[in-house]
C-alpha cells in the first residue's frame, strides 16, 4: 500500500490544512471575551497522546504523503461534499463561539468532533489512505478528552 505514495507536497492538503486554521488566525488577532477553551489540556495522558500524535500525524501525511499515481482530486466527491460540510459546522461553531456560545455540547460536537473528521474525509478525497489511520486517533483523544472536560 505504501509503495504507491511518495514524499511531496500537496497543494490540496495545504489548502485543506490552512482552511481549517482560520478560526486558530483569529483568535490570535481578537481572543474571544469569554474562553473556556484557554487552558484546555488534555483529560489523561493516553487521550494527549492520542490527540496530540495522531493530530500532528495527520497533518504531516496529509501535506506531504501523495499518490505516486492520483490524477487531480474531483470536487464532486461525496469526500469532498463531507470534508465541506465538517468545515462549515466547525466554522460556524467558531462564530458562535467567538459571541459567547460555548456549552460542552457545542465545544466536543462543534468544535472538537468536526477537525478529526474534516481530516478523515481530506485524505480519503485525497485517496490518501495512510492519512486516514492516525484521523481516528487523533478523533479519539481529541474528542474523549474534550468529553471528559466539558460534559462529565
Amino acid at each position: 500500500m505504501i509503495k504507491n505514495y511518495k514524499i511531496g507536497f500537496s497543494p490540496y492538503g495545504f489548502a485543506a490544512f490552512a482552511l481549517q486554521e482560520v478560526p486558530a488566525l483569529l483568535w490570535l488577532l481578537r481572543p474571544p471575551a469569554e474562553n473556556p477553551l484557554a487552558g484546555n489540556a488534555p483529560a489523561t495522558p493516553l487521550l494527549g497522546v492520542l490527540e496530540q500524535g495522531g493530530g500532528i500525524l495527520t497533518v504531516l501525511l496529509t501535506l506531504f504523503l501523495v499518490r505516486k499515481d492520483a490524477p487531480s482530486p474531483k470536487f464532486k466527491s461525496p469526500y469532498f461534499a463531507l470534508a465541506v460540510l465538517c468545515l462549515a459546522v466547525y466554522d460556524i461553531c467558531w462564530a458562535g463561539y467567538f459571541r459567547g456560545a460555548a456549552d460542552g455540547w457545542r465545544i466536543v460536537l462543534g468544535l472538537s468532533a468536526p477537525v478529526p473528521l474534516y481530516y478523515l474525509f481530506v485524505a480519503l478525497w485525497l485517496k490518501n489512505r495512510p492519512a486516514a489511520v492516525p484521523c481516528l486517533l487523533f478523533f479519539i483523544g481529541h474528542v474523549g478528552s474534550n468529553i471528559l472536560n466539558y460534559l462529565l
